[in-house]
């Protein structure tokens, strides 16, 4: 499925799908050329991904304005990933429609520019994402960088209302059916707006709505978003994230003492074995 607001343009075995609002000629070509020549035109910036991505980022001019563009190729994991790609769509595509399905319910991603497939041969393809950069958006850790002890009455404000702004959003997302399939705290970009704090979901392709969410999802992605060490997040503020969570996910009584017991125990052991590996 792809939405109506894309031009489709195709050259030989590959094929790009294109923003209709955001033609631009020497990207669209460089795009459908390959990643040599997206590098001789633009000054690509590598960006610290999983070992089966390459990300970078570079500025392209469009309507008198210097836009911030990611580009993400997504590399198979194994052999077997490859075959498994032969029968079904593209991460790429993948992550196209979760976009859409989540912008759809009301939830925030980068906007998406493009959406393409390099096909050389049988057994040589190459998918990619491209996306705008989100202003004075930072990942959600950075904006809790500082240790508590060295906050301002104000920056603790800031964390609290970021907290509970941050629950609701998990629980309203949890109350429509949506399990994110990769929620670690990397992959979430916190914009503050005046007094309010928006929240942009990263690296969708395993993001699925689904009728009925299973307690193990809601489980992981609970456990994925509580990984702040605690001298970055203190017990209220986690408290704070919880009493909004329930307050849209719409859980019973019962259920949250299961839930927040599991959630604290799987949280504690995996962030002691993080600080162990030095990571």
């Amino acid at each position: 499925m792809l939405a109506n607001g894309f031009d489709k343009i195709q050259r030989g075995g590959h094929t790009l799908y294109i923003r209709k609002n955001f033609r631009n000629n020497t990207l669209e070509q460089a795009l459908l050329a390959g990643e040599k020549e997206l590098q001789r035109c633009y000054q690509l910036t590598t960006i610290q991904s999983s070992k089966f991505a390459r990300v970078y980022k570079f500025t392209v001019h469009f309507d008198d304005a210097d836009r911030e563009i990611y580009y993400k190729s997504y590399l198979y994991r194994s052999i077997w990933d490859f075959i498994k790609h032969l029968f079904r769509t593209s991460r790429a595509s993948r992550a196209f429609n979760a976009s859409l399905m989540l912008a759809e319910n009301g939830f925030d991603t980068p906007a998406i520019i493009a959406m393409g497939k390099r096909k050389f041969n049988l057994f040589y393809t190459e998918d990619f994402l491209v996306t705008l950069g989100v202003e004075n958006a930072k990942r959600i850790y950075e904006c809790l960088f500082d240790t508590l002890e060295n906050l301002t009455s104000e920056q603790v404000r800031s964390k609290r209302k970021l907290a509970q702004a941050f629950g609701r959003t998990v629980g309203r997302m949890h109350a429509r059916g949506i399990f994110h399939g990769d929620l670690r705290l990397g992959n979430i970009l916190a914009k503050q707006e005046n007094d309010n704090w928006r929240f942009f979901l990263l690296d969708n392709e395993r993001t699925k709505k689904i009728h009925r969410l299973p307690f193990r999802l809601r489980l992981k992605n609970l456990v994925q978003v509580n990984m702040f060490p605690p001298a970055y997040m203190s017990n209220s503020d986690r408290m704070r994230f919880f009493k909004e969570y329930w307050a849209e996910s719409k859980k019973s009584g019962v259920k949250k003492v299961l839930l927040i017991k599991k959630i604290l125990k799987k949280t504690s052991r995996r962030l002691r074995k993080k600080m162990r590996s030095g990571g």
